[in-house]
């Protein structure tokens, strides 16, 4: 049932969103690499059956009656989290699950019949699992749920022997305990769960998830089940793993231990919102456990109030209430990108070169924008030190490590950024080049820039104001959505953090580039060195950069057109 459903979504047979095809296009590529002697997983059919079965014996405990009955999604959502296998110990391979999906889509009464197999059928001793919130009262819900449910089923809390105080379920024949924790728990030390359910993870303390998800260390085969919809706060911190969980979706971090299942409305369905069409492709349970006669209601009363509508949005098509704009289309910017593009084809053109340096032990970029015409090609380099708590990160350190294999980025020695080395590089990349300018960032490159003046290089010293960089920003979004004026070397750094850029716009329509909030682990870097370059540039051109390009004769490659542009 899963693979049939995950195809007919791939194969447009089912009305769904973008997010949704991108989880069952991964569904489909694991199920087809764990059938690969190499493959570190398998897929066992058996274990996918197993959950399943066992959640349709579970008794509705509101809405129906009888017993849950699973709908073709569900058993995708259960297959991926349980049917994948660790080849050599046979564990579950998923490590992590995020459901973000719109209300009424039957999250907490899944969420119930998983935490209960979790802790009573996964054969890990002593089985300890926790209900998480952003408040007891949020907390309480699926907590309810799971005590209401071995109400209604007597034969299964008496062969668990099962026990149930205020805030703890105690399972006495398999030594499993369930605990209720207030989402502001002042202390969580001694804590050791198999299971974490997280509800409405964008309400949650994040310091709160962090010492959860760290407290799961020792388990064999732990599971962190983090159910939400979309949040009321953007620049909050659980946006971070809103944009991360899309960007593993997209392919663009690796996290093969982690199972999302997202349902998000784009722009042109948040134009559209009231077209029932719409509502259904973002809501996987509709017209089952969401009642399209409660939207109609809904929709009434989103017409005539800005906050019904607000929330209207956030809970019906899962958009973000105060996100702010992202700049870059991910899915353009990687149509701009040609992984063949390299700078030696570039030879003789006007080069300018923009540096974004890391103040402490995160990513430095640079960017060497080469103007052809009315072309702009860009190569990106970024560095980061070997010591970075980046390669120790549970989200991104696979994706770095990658990275780093792969050759896209380098890495230094130490644990803070050595300037030395980054100069070193930059100064090779541009040797036989006709280097206009560089623009750096007036506050974090006086080193690279005071080496670079030696050197007889201009200059231009760019300010992150949006006054300042406004101009330089516009040309780059409008370049990225015509191909024929910008391409890249489609580093796949660099398509990370095309989805990271958002827009923040003054009181003059000046607009500031930004992280969705500040501290976000969720990179810019790559387009704060490319906006930098691309500012001297247009200095250059205006002459407020003094002149100093020689002209050259251009590569004769370029003008025959030999190398595949």
């Amino acid at each position: 049932m899963a693979e049939w459903y995950a195809q007919a979504v791939v194969q447009g047979a089912v009305v769904t969103c973008r997010w949704e095809r991108l989880g069952c296009h991964r569904f489909l590529h694991m199920l087809q690499e764990a059938k690969k002697p190499s493959s570190a997983f398998i897929f066992d059919a058996d274990r996918a059956n197993d959950p399943c079965a066992f959640i349709e014996s579970l008794p509705h405990i509101k809405g129906f009656a009888g017993t849950i009955t699973l709908e073709p999604v569900q058993c995708w959502w259960l297959a991926a989290m349980f049917g994948f296998r660790e080849r050599d110990t046979d564990r579950r391979w998923v490590r992590e699950v995020a459901f973000w999906v719109p209300r009424k889509n039957a999250k907490t009464a899944l969420s119930v019949g998983i935490v209960l197999y979790c802790l009573n059928y996964e054969g890990e001793p002593g089985a300890e699992g926790c209900v998480a919130a952003g408040s007891e009262k949020q907390a309480a819900i699926p907590y309810l749920a799971i005590r209401q449910t071995l109400e209604k089923e007597p034969d299964l809390k008496n062969w668990l022997l099962a026990k149930d105080t205020a805030d703890s379920i105690v399972f006495r024949r398999t030594g499993a305990e369930l605990k209720l924790l207030a989402g502001r728990a002042p202390n969580l030390d001694g804590l050791n769960p198999h299971v974490v359910l997280a509800e409405e993870v964008h309400a949650q303390n994040q310091d709160v998830i962090g010492v959860l998800k760290s407290a799961q260390g020792a388990r064999r085969q732990p599971l962190w089940l983090g159910i939400s919809t979309a949040g009321r706060d953007a620049t909050g911190p659980a946006f971070d793993g809103w944009k991360s969980d899309q960007q593993v979706l997209e392919g663009k971090l690796r996290a093969d231990r982690v199972f999302v299942a997202m349902y998000a409305g784009d722009k042109e369905d948040e134009e559209r919102r009231f077209d029932p069409a719409v509502v259904e492709k973002l809501n996987p349970l509709y017209g089952i456990s969401l009642n399209p006669t409660s939207i109609e209601t809904e929709e009434r009363e989103a017409r005539k109030s800005e906050a019904k509508l607000q929330e209207y949005k956030r809970t019906r098509l899962n958009l973000w209430s105060r996100a702010a704009g992202n700049l870059f289309s991910t899915e353009r910017w990687d149509a701009c990108g040609d992984p063949k593009l390299t700078l030696d084809a570039l030879r003789g053109y006007p080069m300018f070169v923009g540096v974004d340096l890391a103040s402490a032990s995160d990513l430095n970029a640079a960017a060497f924008i080469i103007e052809v015409g009315d072309v702009l090609y860009a190569v990106f380099r970024y560095w980061l030190p070997e010591r970075s708590p980046r390669f120790k990160d549970d989200r991104y350190a696979d994706q770095f490590m990658a990275w780093e294999k792969a050759g896209h980025l380098t890495t230094t020695r130490g644990s803070h950024v050595h300037h030395p080395t980054i100069l070193a590089d930059i100064l090779g990349m541009i040797e036989g080049h006709n280097v206009a300018a560089f623009g750096v960032d007036r506050f974090q490159a006086d080193f690279l820039a005071g080496a670079i003046e030696e050197r007889g290089h201009t200059v231009y010293s760019v300010s992150k104001t949006a006054s300042h960089i406004t101009r330089s920003t516009d040309d780059l979004v409008t370049r990225h959505e015509d191909q024929a004026r910008l391409q890249h070397d489609a580093n796949p750094v660099t398509s990370w953090m095309a989805g990271n850029v958002v827009g923040h716009w003054d009181a003059n329509d000046n607009v500031l580039p930004k992280k969705a909030k500040p501290g976000s682990k969720a990179s810019i870097d790559g387009f704060d060195a490319a906006i930098n370059g691309n500012a001297a540039r247009l200095a250059h051109e205006s002459g407020s950069v003094p002149a100093g390009v020689k002209v050259e004769r251009p590569s004769i490659y370029m003008e025959r057109g030999l190398i595949g542009f």
